[in-house]
C-alpha cells in the first residue's frame, strides 16, 4: 500500500508557521521512511497591502500563536513588516521559491519554508522580494544563479497549475483553510486534526504514527 503524507500550507500563514513543529517532528520520526511526503502551496495573499484593522486581527493571531506553541515572532517583524502600512503581502514568490529549491535539491521543500517562515517572522525581512529569497536559498548550499533562473520560471509559468492542484487536493480531502495534514491510503484521503496539538508535536508525530502503521487485520494477514 502506497501511503503519502500531504502538507497544505501557505508561506504567510501565522498557523503554519504555528505547525512547523510539528511538521518538524514528523519529518524527523523513523515513519518517515514508510512514506511518501508531499507539499501543496496555497496563494493566501497575492499581491496586497493590509489595512490596520487587518494587522490588528493578525497581530492578535501571532500573540495566541506565540503563547500556545511558544514559537518565536521578533521585533523586526512585530514592530517592523506588521506594523507598516506599506508591507507588501505576497504568497506567490515564497512559494515559487520552495518550489524551485524542490526542483534543484530534491525533499528540501520543507527547509526551504522553515528558512522562509524564520526569515519572515523572526527576522522582518521582505519574503516576497527575489534577493531576499536568493540569499535564503543560497544559505542551504543551493547555487544561487540556478536557483534563480528555476524560481522565475516557476514564478513565470508553472505557479498556478499548483495552486489549482491544490485546490482540488483541498476539495476532495474536506480541508477549509490552512495548513492542513492529510494521509493518504492508495486513493482513500484521510484529514487529520492537527488542531489539537499546536504545542505538542511528540503527541502529533505520534497519531501520525498511528495512522500509518498497518492496524491489527492488516498485520495479521501477512
Amino acid at each position: 500500500m502506497k501511503i503519502t503524507l500531504h502538507y497544505i500550507y501557505d508561506p504567510l500563514c501565522g498557523w503554519c508557521y504555528a505547525a512547523e513543529p510539528l511538521l518538524e517532528r514528523v519529518l524527523a520520526a523513523p515513519l518517515r521512511e514508510q512514506i511518501v511526503f508531499e507539499m501543496h502551496a496555497g496563494g493566501l495573499f497575492q499581491r496586497m497591502t493590509l489595512p490596520q484593522s487587518k494587522r490588528a486581527m493578525i497581530a492578535q493571531a501571532d500573540a495566541r500563536i506565540a503563547s500556545m506553541t511558544g514559537q518565536v515572532f521578533g521585533q523586526p517583524y512585530l514592530d517592523g513588516l506588521l506594523a507598516r502600512d506599506d508591507t507588501v503581502y505576497d504568497s506567490l514568490p515564497p512559494i515559487a521559491a520552495i518550489l524551485a529549491a524542490g526542483a534543484i535539491s530534491a525533499g528540501s521543500e520543507a527547509v526551504m519554508l522553515r528558512a522562509i517562515q524564520y526569515a519572515h517572522y523572526r527576522e522582518g525581512r521582505a519574503i516576497v522580494q527575489e534577493d531576499v529569497l536568493a540569499d535564503l536559498a543560497q544559505s542551504l548550499q543551493i547555487d544561487r544563479a540556478l536557483f534563480i533562473g528555476t524560481y522565475h520560471d516557476i514564478l513565470n509559468d508553472n505557479i498556478q497549475a499548483h495552486l489549482d492542484q491544490t485546490l482540488t487536493l483541498m476539495h476532495y480531502a474536506g480541508a477549509q483553510g490552512f495548513p492542513a495534514f492529510v494521509i493518504q491510503k492508495d486513493d482513500v484521503l484521510e484529514k487529520l486534526g492537527h488542531e489539537r496539538y499546536y504545542g505538542d508535536a511528540a503527541g502529533f508525530a505520534a497519531l501520525v504514527d498511528e495512522k500509518v502503521r498497518p492496524d491489527q487485520d492488516e498485520r495479521s494477514s501477512r
